[in-house]
């Protein structure tokens, strides 16, 4: 079997005796002792890591529109539920604003999301830009989302449920 240039074994060794190093600051001569205190770390030169925080970036702000869109969708679905009472001549309950204050909820949640994915965005690019390879990013921002998201699913179900 043809393994290419490197060998299985070749790879494993090198693996074993090699150490974890971050992409901008590779040492030439990891044996040779320095005497000096260590310098400041250099920021990441790699321009695929702010590419890649950009994207991110650019995904958080596409969900926080789609938040905005789809609160605006809600808030007009009363519109749509009076409009097809109207037509069918149903009587129902007494109109109330649920999907008014769901919709406008949820747009308050996508202004929400886009201005958190913004700081989280300048917090990363400046611990990038200080040295920090790969800075640690909390996910409470992505659960918080999903989790108005689930809520405000529910709520609608509901409220669907109880005016048709």
């Amino acid at each position: 079997m043809h393994q290419g240039p490197f060998k299985v074994e070749t790879w494993r060794a090198n693996m074993a005796g090699s150490q974890f190093l971050s992409m901008n600051a590779i040492d030439p001569d990891p044996d040779a002792k320095s005497s000096t205190a260590s310098p400041l770390p250099a920021p990441v030169d790699d321009p695929r890591v702010y590419l890649a925080a950009e994207r991110t970036f650019l995904a958080w702000i596409r969900t926080s529109v789609a938040l905005m869109a789809f609160g605006f969708v809600i808030a007009r679905f009363a519109l749509f539920l009076r409009e097809y009472r109207t037509i069918m001549a149903k009587p129902g309950p007494p109109q109330s604003s649920v999907s008014s204050w769901l919709g406008v909820g949820m747009i308050g949640v996508g202004v929400g999301v886009c201005l958190l994915a913004s700081i989280r965005h300048r917090v990363y690019v400046h611990a990038l830009k200080a040295g920090v390879a790969n800075p640690p990013l909390p996910t409470t921002l992505a659960l918080a989302t999903a989790a108005v998201l689930a809520a405000a699913g529910v709520a609608i179900i509901v409220h669907i449920f109880l005016t048709l």
